[in-house]
């Protein structure tokens, strides 16, 4: 007997959920369906693969090394279904994407809706998640380009294309006319008396804007936000200030609601970066995906566009 989609597929829903009633809710399967599967899968394996701990379940040292396993095995089975069916039918290809928020809320929506006017018989697969996760989803090959901030030495991944934009701290207007005395450049000692707004751990603009904290020398009080569009309703309900891309809040900023507020060192320039994995060829339907924004001029190539389907066979790492 050889281990099935089904057995793996449990097994990665037991490890996210924690439990056989989340695992059963996330596979619409009955949790006698899970516990059967799981006992199935151990035995095949020849050792168990769960624990209980407290009212949940979590997996054992030889559950965790099989899920690393299975996350990757699932997403290069779907890749291969997918380039398969592309090899037959060219003008129906598949983008399996990844984004991080700002691009997924604001930029995806608008690329994509272009994209299938072209090709109306295209499938797009978009996740919207931070940053880590991210490149933990394409190393499982379960997308096939990510776009997000700058890679760091740890992924090994190439950057095809790139495109600017500003990070900047945001506030309500009404509220950063009342706390700095109507002034729009206030000292960084100023701005630390007030609430930041962040993202959650493992999101690249959480990670920028500890970063300007740092510069800034500042440790003002902060609230950790789960999502790019909660964030952005906060900063306009005037409960602090945020660290986010102009992208995400331009018509707020155009309409006065919003204001950018000048504190060395914002605003600053940074990019988008359109990221696949080294040592492959290139997939057709990124490549062809990444050749329109570039003909649209929303992007800029590191490497000529022809270039492109090639470029992911080198396997130095990007920092």
């Amino acid at each position: 007997m050889m281990m099935t989609n089904t057995q793996l597929k449990t097994l990665l829903a037991v490890a996210d959920t924690g439990s056989v009633i989340g695992a059963s809710r996330r596979l619409f399967v009955s949790s006698a369906a899970v516990s059967s599967t799981l006992a199935a899968l151990s035995r095949e394996v020849g050792t168990d693969l769960t624990q209980r701990v407290g009212r949940g379940l979590a997996l054992t040292p030889a559950g965790r090394v099989l899920a690393g396993y299975a996350a990757t095995l699932l997403g290069a089975m779907e890749e291969a279904l997918v380039r398969s069916r592309e090899a037959s039918h060219p003008d129906a290809p598949t983008l399996r994407i990844g984004a991080v928020a700002t691009v997924g809320e604001e930029l995806l929506p608008r690329w994509l809706q272009g994209y299938l006017e072209l090709m109306p018989h295209a499938t797009i697969n978009l996740e919207v998640a931070n940053k880590t996760s991210l490149f933990e989803l394409l190393g499982d090959h379960r997308v096939d380009l990510v776009i997000s901030g700058r890679p760091t030495q740890s992924e090994f991944v190439h950057v095809i294309a790139t495109r600017g934009h500003e990070l900047a701290l945001i506030a309500n207007k009404r509220r950063a006319t009342e706390w700095f005395d109507g002034s729009l450049s206030p000292t960084a000692q100023q701005v630390g008396e007030h609430t930041w707004l962040v993202r959650e751990p493992g999101s690249g603009t959480r990670a920028s804007a500890e970063e300007l904290l740092g510069e800034l020398a500042i440790s003002p009080a902060t609230l950790s936000v789960g999502s790019n569009l909660a964030m952005k309703r906060l900063v306009e309900l005037g409960l602090g200030v945020a660290v986010i891309s102009t992208e995400s809040v331009s018509k707020e900023l155009a309409a006065g609601e919003l204001v950018s507020l000048t504190v060395e060192p914002f605003p600053q320039r940074r990019s988008w970066c359109l990221a696949v994995r080294t040592g492959e060829t290139l997939a057709g339907s990124i490549d062809h995906f990444a050749n329109y924004l570039g003909s649209l001029g929303e992007v800029e190539f590191t490497l000529e566009p022809h270039g492109l389907g090639e470029i992911a066979k080198g396997t130095e790492r990007l920092g």
